[in-house]
């Protein structure tokens, strides 16, 4: 789906950015820890609060493209319709996941809006934002791969 590529380089670039400001921040936060022994508070929080977007975009990226981490050991050895039916209860059990995961993200991060972070004072809710944000995006992707799969299994092989 052509919304979803767009979707997903949008991902991958914000994932970038985020990576990129959080090595700046960590060597800022080096800098002025080791070579003039007068660390900061804001370069430390901020970097940890990219490292959080870095980690739930990354994810949502990985879902889209499949490279999660997976034992197939016992999968691949089943005959294929059995394969077919394994991969469905995955994809569901994944959704259900997501859902669950972009559910209670959402209620967190409505509560924590209301906490300022203590050197920064930004919401803590627009950084527990990434949880319910990416849940929702890792569940477009998973969605669509079923809609593909059905599509290919539909027509056949080949």
């Amino acid at each position: 789906m052509k919304v979803l590529d767009v979707l997903n380089r949008i991902v991958q670039a914000l994932a970038a950015a985020f990576l990129a400001v959080m090595t700046v921040l960590v060597l800022i936060q080096v800098f002025f820890r080791y070579a003039l022994g007068d660390p900061l508070g804001s370069p430390q929080e901020l970097s940890i609060y990219c490292m959080a977007w870095v980690i739930m975009l990354g994810a949502s990226a990985a879902v889209r493209h499949d490279t999660h981490i997976s034992v197939t050991f016992v999968v691949a050895r089943m005959p294929p319709p059995l394969r077919r039916l394994a991969r469905w209860v995955n994809q569901a059990l994944v959704v259900t996941f997501f859902a669950i995961l972009a559910w209670q993200g959402w209620l967190l991060t409505t509560r924590a809006m209301l906490q300022m972070s203590p050197t920064t004072g930004i919401p803590v809710g627009w950084i527990v934002l990434a949880i319910p944000l990416c849940s929702v995006i890792s569940i477009a992707y998973v969605v669509d791969q079923i809609a593909r799969e059905s599509r290919k299994d539909r027509n056949g092989p080949g």
